[in-house]
């Protein structure tokens, strides 16, 4: 609609624009302008055609008010919900270009509804979970970097490292998993995919070479295997049946939300006080964390090794109180 706007405004100055000298303005391809003008034409019934002599379009009659968006109460709230899906963004390039067109999309349907933005602003709100201010410019090199194909080089500190170690990766794609920022890459000195913590990466260069991206890489299919952030390499990949029990509140929670793409949850008693919750994981690291999360309210039915691990960090937790 922003480009249907700028292309009204251009048409009723009278130049006479076509589709390349649109495409040049407005920085589109003309394929785009064309369909434009075709929505423009068929779907908002505007008097435009284009004149062969001049080589251009124009209106045959005067368009003294351009047909706005209709837009009900129900799909405010939609536009709305999205604009605040900006706040883990907000401070970078993205959250300005998107928060821009989302005004203009607003601008373009006055009088087609009676609720305001901060009427909505009071009756909703999104818990924000963003970037940190000191990252915005790393986090927005980044993307650049993800859409341009381009390596970078930068120093990560690993969570059981000492110190930061120096990476050159290609960079495939920048999520918000749990919480945090996370960069999926494909790491040149250890040939293979990884996944980095934003907050943990400094001295980032965006570098003059770039990569072919690997079509059958998909983000959800790389993570699909662990229960959060962690991927695991191909030696560490196997499979592991997951059961465990749960009662109480914990029961109610575990059963209304989605954890993980390969959960199946069976109510052990019919009210859904007691369940039990069963995934298909690659790894136990994050599913351990977990479980000790729920406290006395989970119980691990299986694997044996994870029963173990929970059991041993329980013991340490138990001499460290």
């Amino acid at each position: 609609m922003w480009r249907v706007l700028e292309i009204h405004k251009i048409i009723r100055t009278g130049k006479h624009p076509n589709c390349s000298t649109l495409a040049k303005e407005i920085e589109v391809t003309p394929k785009t302008i064309q369909r434009d003008v075709s929505f423009m034409r068929d779907q908002l019934g505007l008097p435009l055609e284009y004149h062969v002599i001049k080589h251009g379009y124009y209106y045959t009659q005067e368009v003294h008010e351009f047909p706005m968006l209709h837009l009900s109460r129900n799909d405010l709230v939609a536009l709305f919900l999205a604009r605040h899906a900006l706040e883990p963004v907000r401070g970078t390039k993205l959250e300005r270009m998107l928060a821009d067109s989302f005004s203009k999309i607003a601008e373009a349907c006055p009088g087609e509804v009676s609720i305001q933005w901060h009427e909505l602003d009071e009756a909703f709100s999104v818990k924000a979970s963003g970037v940190l201010p000191a990252d915005v410019t790393l986090f927005g090199d980044l993307l650049d970097a993800v859409m341009a194909c381009r390596e970078v080089s930068f120093d990560y500190h690993k969570l059981t490292g000492s110190k930061p170690e120096h990476r050159t990766i290609q960079p495939y794609h920048v999520g918000q998993i749990e919480h945090g920022w996370y960069l999926l890459a494909y790491d040149l000195g250890r040939k293979g995919m990884r996944t980095f913590a934003l907050q943990r990466i400094t001295n980032l260069q965006v570098l003059k070479s770039k990569f072919q991206r690997n079509p059958r890489f998909n983000a959800r299919d790389h993570l699909g295997g662990g229960f959060g952030v962690w991927s695991y390499d191909d030696k560490e990949n196997q499979a592991h049946e997951i059961s465990i029990r749960f009662e109480g509140y914990a029961a109610r929670v575990v059963a209304e939300r989605m954890w993980h793409p390969s959960q199946a949850i069976r109510k052990l008693k019919q009210d859904g006080s007691v369940i039990e919750f069963q995934a298909m994981l690659s790894g136990l690291e994050e599913i351990t964390r977990w479980v000790l999360s729920w406290g006395s309210k989970a119980k691990v039915l299986g694997p044996p090794e994870l029963k173990k691990r929970v059991r041993e960090e329980v013991v340490r937790m138990a001499a460290n109180a």
